[in-house]
């Protein structure tokens, strides 16, 4: 109201102003008058806005009063709300820190149950690769290498998983199994046959052993089967339905067998003895065949001699007591003795010789095979030391060669002297029995012819 009353009394000095000038320059009442109700209007207009904007500013004071209180109002209630979300928060942050402990705690038995199964899953991949069960089995070689190479938490099933490989490698390791698969020849050729499954030692079909190649999951025949009578378990083992049958079993799953292909034949031993082996092999025959001749030979004279001790009235030229004998009847008549035993004494050292003949060939031999398998043994010994001279120790493989020859002519050496020598003392006392008994029944004989003559003279 004081700002209205001061606007009006500022306007009134402006009008009487404006008044003086208009005296003072346009002296008409008329304009006068006319500025006067002019300025009144104006005044009024002005006065009246002023009162309206009085009012409007009154009514929005009363609004804003009651705005001021909302808000005022809802401050409060977001003040309450703060103070309660602190005390939720504060009681979620103690409940977060028990369950960030917990976590930590689960996830590291979690961690570690991850590394045992990953371990036990690699060791179980390694053990099912290489066993004969995955021959019956072949599916389950992709199984445990989808569990082997799990990057995740293992779940409950895949842990079943696990565990049924493992309980099926432990029951089917103690069955014997037949049924059909591919098994390949050394020779490279490839066929369907019926196998026997030993648990997880051996796998066979027919008489033959088979090794089990992991790398191409292929059954191989081997290059070098064992001896017959470890076949024909083999192959009772092969063709049985039912009940007890023995088998030769290799505990060691295949590596002895393994071995064997690698392991040198007989032939192969006897090549390794090169050019002196051979001279060996060659004197024995021949010392053999000469044993075996002159056993013929003096098996045919004892028995022929046993015949002619049973009859002594006849004799008989096939046989030296006979000959004897026929020599003594034909210079019976003779009255010296020493005529008559000189006489004997021809006859029996013709057979004498005839019966001790390839006797001393068989001891040269068997002196002379030891000394040939020592010439071997230098032999080889040297091949050992040139072959060190000129490549060193580093490879065992370039100095076998010499000692295979050398240690070889050794065994042949003496696998020939033994059996010459034993020959020989053997073929020497027979023909010392025979001519013992030679020599006994001509000195009866002689002994006989001086009763005789002695008789004679009487």
């Amino acid at each position: 109201m004081k700002s209205i009353v001061k606007f009006a009394f500022s306007s009134c000095l402006s009008i009487c102003a404006l008044g003086f000038s208009v005296i003072s320059f346009a002296q008409t009442s008329d304009t006068l008058k006319n500025l006067y109700q002019q300025v009144s209007k104006e005044v009024s207009a002005e006065a009246a806005h002023n009162s309206e904007r009085e009012q409007r500013f009154r009514a929005a004071a009363s609004d804003q009063k009651a705005l001021l209180a909302e808000v005022q109002a809802d401050l409060a209630r977001q003040e309450k709300l703060r103070d309660d979300m602190k005390v939720v928060f504060d009681a979620n942050e103690l409940q977060l820190g028990e369950l960030t402990t917990q976590l930590d705690r689960r996830t590291g038995n979690l961690g570690e149950l991850f590394g045992v199964f990953r371990q036990m899953a690699g060791d179980t991949q390694q053990l099912l690769f290489d066993s004969l069960i995955s021959v019956e089995y072949p599916e389950r070689k992709a199984l445990i290498e989808a569990l082997a190479d799990t990057k995740e938490v293992p779940t409950i099933p895949q842990m079943q998983q696990l565990w049924t490989l493992m309980l099926q490698e432990i029951s089917e390791s103690a069955n014997v199994t037949r049924f059909e698969a591919s098994v390949v020849k050394p020779s490279g050729e490839a066929y369907t046959a019926p196998v026997t499954r030993v648990g997880t030692f051996n796998i066979v079909t027919d008489d033959k052993y088979l090794n089990y190649v992991a790398d191409s999951q292929q059954l191989v025949e081997l290059a070098r089967q064992p001896s017959g009578s470890v076949r024909s378990t083999a192959a009772s083992l092969s063709s049985a339905s039912s009940g007890d049958v023995g088998f030769a079993l290799d505990p060691s799953r295949g590596a002895l067998l393994g071995l064997l292909v690698q392991s040198p034949s007989f032939m192969e031993r006897v090549q390794q003895g090169q050019e002196v082996g051979y001279a060996i092999i060659l004197l024995g025959i021949i010392g053999i065949l000469i044993v075996i001749e002159r056993m013929i030979k003096l098996s045919r004279i004892s028995k022929r001699m046993n015949a002619q001790l049973k009859d002594m009235d006849h004799p008989s030229s096939n046989n030296p007591l006979g000959r004897m004998m026929q020599a003594y009847f034909e210079n019976k008549h003779l009255n010296d003795l020493d005529v008559l035993g000189k006489k004997l004494d021809e006859v029996i050292f013709k057979d004498l010789a005839e019966l001790r003949k390839g006797l001393s060939t068989i001891k040269v031999m068997a002196a002379i095979a030891p000394l040939m398998g020592l010439l071997g043994t230098v032999t080889g010994m040297i091949g050992t030391f040139q072959a060190i001279t000129l490549f060193g120790t580093g490879d065992p493989k370039l100095m076998a060669g010499g000692i295979s020859q050398a240690l070889i002519t050794t065994v042949q050496g003496l696998c020939v002297a033994i059996p010459l020598l034993l020959s020989s003392n053997m073929l020497s006392s027979r023909a010392q029995q025979l001519s013992k008994v030679i020599g006994e029944q001509a000195s009866g004989m002689i002994a006989d012819k001086a009763v005789d003559i002695a008789k004679a003279k009487a």
